[in-house]
């Protein structure tokens, strides 16, 4: 106590990067913040009014059936046994953040309990006297358990990467000089993506978050192709082949996925925005990538044959009679014919001689 005064409450802020700027031990109601020497919790931020907010304490009903004298003791004394924390925004452009909502001069909201406020490039927070504290932690060790999730997912890509140039190299010579500089490759690119989505992470929290960023990598890639080789096994097994000929679909759609939970590690309080961001830039994309597929091929679709063939006892759909094939291979004949002679007249106009 300092001249006979309890402390009401604790006034703290703190920068984009967690460290503390600001802190004032609170003894009377209402408090001012803001550049202004004479407020109570003086901030030197640029994008802050002389006075940019007011906080005050509404009104204690249960104070009030008691005497004048006893209510001023009870404020004094025992806050936080009835009343609010309000906040008043006061001459100020950029207003107060709480939560998603921001607030402008003139107007004032209730300050819920563990909340904190932003105000200018700053983050507020106040703990009023009689709130109870949290049980202390015990000192952080080495996160062994997330380190070795982590390596399990990177040494599960690096494999997968192997196991796939294994299965696309038919030469064993050719497999051993290949082998080495793709799976240090698919290391140092799993490395340097996390790396930059860190230093984001770093700029934007105060935290690097490496580690986090690693898993969500790999589980982007292990997500995409196993949900790839469902599709394709399912196009295998039931003759779905429009499973197999869009796959292109799954990938984008797990990309997405994987970009928007980098993005909430950088950002946390943003996910509606990032989400609606990573959603338009993967349709935007998606259109593109079919729009030029169908100037080129004619189809919005992938290659018209399975990439990955699987045992002929996995097999559940119907044969096929030969009737029906044979009909079918017909169709198809004729459409490759067609294209074909369309190609070949293009080819014969474009090299015959101009007329002089």
């Amino acid at each position: 106590m300092t001249g006979g005064q309890a402390i009401l409450g604790l006034l703290q802020a703190h920068d984009r990067n967690g460290a503390l700027v600001g802190r004032v031990a609170l003894r009377h109601w209402p408090a001012i913040v803001g550049r202004a020497i004479t407020a109570e919790l003086v901030l030197d931020d640029p994008h802050l009014a002389p006075e940019h907010l007011r906080i005050g304490r509404a009104p204690d009903t249960d104070a009030d059936a008691d005497t004048d004298t006893d209510a001023d003791d009870a404020g004094a004394g025992a806050v936080g046994s009835g009343a609010g924390v309000t906040v008043q925004v006061l001459d100020t452009v950029n207003g107060v953040t709480q939560g998603s909502r921001t607030w402008r001069k003139g107007e004032q909201f209730d300050w819920k309990p563990g909340e904190d406020l932003h105000v200018g490039r700053l983050r507020i927070s106040l703990r009023l006297a009689g709130e109870p504290l949290p049980q202390e932690l015990p000192t952080p060790e080495f996160p062994w358990r997330n380190t070795a999730w982590t390596l399990a997912l990177a040494a599960a890509v690096v494999a997968l990467m192997g196991w796939l140039t294994w299965l696309l190299t038919p030469e064993a010579g050719a497999l051993g000089q290949r082998l080495p500089a793709l799976l240090a490759g698919t290391a140092g690119t799993l490395a340097v993506w996390s790396g930059l989505w860190a230093l984001a992470t770093r700029l934007f929290t105060g935290r690097l978050w490496f580690w986090r960023h690693m898993r969500i990598a790999c589980a982007t890639v292990l997500a995409a192709q196993g949900l790839e080789t469902l599709a394709h096994l399912l196009a295998f097994a039931f003759s779905w082949e429009s499973f197999a000929r869009f796959d292109l679909l799954i990938n984008v759609a797990v990309a997405a996925v994987g970009v928007f939970f980098h993005l909430i590690v950088v950002v946390p309080q943003s996910r509606r925005g990032m989400a609606a961001i990573v959603a338009s830039v993967a349709l935007l994309g998606l259109a593109v990538t079919l729009g030029t597929s169908w100037l080129q091929t004619g189809r919005l679709s992938g290659p018209m044959h399975m990439s990955t063939v699987f045992p002929p006892s996995w097999r559940l759909a119907r044969a096929v009679p030969v009737p029906q094939f044979l009909d079918e291979a017909q169709v198809i004949r004729k459409r490759l014919e067609k294209r074909l002679k369309d190609k070949s007249d293009e080819d014969d106009g474009a090299a015959e001689p101009e007329e002089e």
